[in-house]
């Protein structure tokens, strides 16, 4: 009876999570909101409110002011735009000066990047005259070779060339002869009107608002001049056009695909024809917008059948082209008008998008520097749906890119410099975190809804900059195990006191990548790299932390997972995603061997969990939903007055339904400022370190 009267009344005193989300709180301990997301439920002591005069109030907060330290931070590289200085002032988060870190040792350093130096190379067995790959230090897209060069050097096994990463050929075999402009161009076999409009609108939707290759209103009018005029007469006058026009109809082929080719890429057939006609750089140049977008969508398409150095060529290219038209610069739009300035501007950070992927992805430098930029990426006045998706990809772009760069170093770093990086890093990921939520709550804010593809994109791009932030504490964890094999191993405890909410937090964003990819909500993409990226990147985080930590695999399927995901990839013909599953079962296989070899040797079971609070490993949804009528008392928490238990993994929550309500699209996503800042907080930071964010 005394439940069910408290559950009647409203109280004043919310509970801490209730209170950071501001949404209402049942009043009971613990509350029903916490118990719905798995969330260690806390009230604060209540405290009689006091009356102050106004002047010592803000005597306070200019004495406040000058003692905390400023959170405008820059990039080490130059850069004039960082993660935190992007939040206006409206999307600051605001916090409590993190308390001093205890207990660590000075004199300790880690392996943020442990392989071989200088940069390993390989045999290639690739159709060219060079016979090595270079393995880039901080390349995403070696990481699996270089690991298992690594793994399989420390545990004595069978030479890595007879691995599934280094025995395979290119994926697909796709070439074209060079292109000519004499002779009449060939119109023959292409799609009746509906079907390419059909094809057009495919690409569209699959590409999103986030890429923009080619512009609607401009390619449409082409379109019907084309099918309803003089076709060979249209094709030899606007020959660039009828290039884009083949490449958009490959890439609608290629989305469309269900089953997989011979041998050559699904929409090959027209990739190869508009290839063949494309003219030469000395030519191409000058068609500005239309050869920019060209050569976007070309390099687009290699990347997605994994020639990763073409495709980087053709959009190195593009961005060079786009240099000397000023799209880097903010454009006057009295004198080019407003359409044309508002096209470039969102070419350019497509591009800017593009080359960040790609050159974290082949780990070599980036062609445009942040600090070169002027082109505005919240153009006054605008506040759409899509401006404010791009901003958020363009930013977590930006921000993942810096993590490979500056976080991986080739040398042993630190361990007080590495945390203090990396808890800049979750401070810039916790602004962030707030910038999406606010996305969302416009989003859904008066509707039911599923997961569009840009919001379910960015949730996934932002684990991925979790994971890579927080991914060099298990490579240092890794180092360590293989050079300790058979020999006398020292206490782990202080090390993972300090860096344990770092790989709790890496796991979690692992185990929600893999939740929201395999939603079964017919969302995942087979065609484009970027869901087969992230599934790769989660999979062998997870693999790892089993490997090293055996107890956060406990009642989770993450292997049975990974196999679906890339299984149905490969049922819908992608022939990338049967290379990354074969490499995936190899690197499982090495670190069920390194486990095996660790208990042999007599070596210390390494957990995530302390006795006393087995009870609560899970996966925490810590994002739950705002509501309009906010608690007055509500607003950002002092953070060093008690936090809530940060959990580990355990099992996973049900995938989420097709059709999300608002409170269960936002509990689903795994995304909270509350949460990072939380991890910031108990990190707290390291006296004489300057943030280099």
């Amino acid at each position: 009876m005394q439940n069910q009267a408290r559950k009647l009344r409203r109280t004043a005193n919310a509970c801490v999570p209730c209170r950071q989300s501001k949404i209402k709180c049942s009043g009971e301990e613990p509350c029903a909101n916490c118990q719905r997301r798995f969330v260690n439920c806390r009230f604060e002591d209540g405290g009689n409110k006091i009356s102050v005069p106004e002047r010592y109030l803000r005597e306070l907060q200019k004495k406040a002011k000058q003692q905390q330290p400023s959170d405008e931070a820059k990039f080490s590289n130059g850069s004039t735009s960082t993660p935190a200085s992007e939040l206006d002032d409206g999307s600051r988060l605001q916090f409590s000066e993190p308390p001093p870190l205890v207990g660590i040792d000075v004199g300790r350093s880690i392996w943020t990047s442990p392989f071989a130096q200088p940069s390993t190379t390989t045999r290639s067995n690739y159709k060219s005259k060079r016979n090595w790959v270079w393995l880039a230090p901080s390349s995403a897209w070696s990481f699996t070779a270089r690991l298992t060069i690594l793994m399989t050097d420390k545990l004595s096994l069978d030479s890595p060339d007879n691995s599934p990463a280094f025995l395979f050929n290119e994926v697909y075999d796709i070439n074209w002869i060079p292109p000519s402009l004499d002779g009449d161009l060939d119109i023959s076999c292409l799609p009746s009107f509906d079907y390419a409009l059909y094809l057009v609108n495919t690409v569209k939707f699959h590409l999103g608002q986030n890429y923009w290759c080619f512009d609607e209103q401009t390619f449409n009018g082409h379109l019907q001049e084309f099918y309803f005029g003089n076709p060979s007469q249209k094709a030899a006058d606007c020959r660039l056009w009828y290039v884009q026009f083949l490449i958009v109809l490959a890439f609608g082929k290629a989305f469309l695909s269900q089953s997989a080719s011979t041998g050559e890429p699904p929409g090959a057939k027209y990739f190869i024809r508009a290839m063949s006609l494309l003219p030469d750089i000395t030519m191409l140049w000058k068609e500005s917008l239309l050869a920019i977008e060209i050569l976007a969508l070309a390099g687009l398409y290699l990347y997605c059948i994994d020639r990763r150095e073409s495709a980087n060529v053709y959009v190195g290219q593009a961005i060079r082209i786009a240099h000397m038209e000023g799209l880097h610069t903010e454009l006057p739009e009295d004198e080019l008008g407003q359409e044309t300035v508002a096209r470039c501007r969102q070419l350019w950070w497509t591009l800017y998008i593009m080359d960040r992927h790609f050159s974290s992805s082949l780990g070599v430098p980036m062609s445009t520097q942040d600090s070169e930029i002027e082109t505005p990426l919240d153009p006054p006045n605008t506040s759409s749906q899509q401006d404010s998706s791009l901003s958020m990809q363009v930013k977590l772009s930006r921000l993942l890119s810096f993590i490979l760069t500056n976080v991986y170093k080739t040398e042993r770093t630190q361990l007080g410099m590495f945390l203090e990086t990396t808890r800049s890093i979750l401070q810039s990921l916790a602004g962030y975190a707030q910038e999406i939520e606010n996305i969302f709550q416009q989003k859904f804010k008066s509707s039911v809804d599923a997961m569009s593809k840009e919001t379910r994109h960015i949730t996934l791009l932002y684990h991925q900059c979790v994971i890579v932030a927080t991914r060099p504490v298990l490579l240092s964890v890794l180092r360590e195990r293989l050079d300790k094999l058979g020999a006398r191993e020292e206490d782990w405890q202080t090390f993972l006191t300090l860096t344990k909410p770092l790989i709790t937090t890496g796991i979690k964003s692992a185990a929600k990548t893999l939740q929201i990819l395999s939603a079964g909500d017919g969302l995942l993409e087979t065609f484009l790299p970027f869901d087969l990226e992230f599934t790769y990147g989660a999979a062998v985080h997870l693999a790892m932390a089993k490997g090293l930590f055996p107890d956060t695999d406990e009642h989770q399927p993450y292997s049975e997972q990974v196999h679906s995901i890339l299984g149905h990839m490969i049922a819908r013909g992608n022939k990338v995603a049967e290379l990354r599953k074969a490499e995936f079962s190899h690197i499982e296989y090495l670190f069920d061997e390194l486990a095996k070899r660790a208990e042999r040797s007599g070596l210390q079971t390494l957990t995530l969990v302390s006795p006393e609070n087995i009870e609560d490993i899970t996966i925490t949804d810590s994002l739950d939903h705002r509501v309009e009528d906010e608690d007055p008392n509500a607003g950002p928490m002092a953070l060093d007055q008690g936090l809530p238990r940060l959990n580990a993994v355990g099992e996973p929550l049900l995938h989420p339904p097709l059709i999300l309500t608002n409170n269960e699209f936002l509990d689903d996503i795994g995304i909270s400022s509350y949460e990072f800042l939380s991890i910031v907080n108990q990190m707290g930071y390291i006296d004489n370190y300057e943030s280099i964010l």
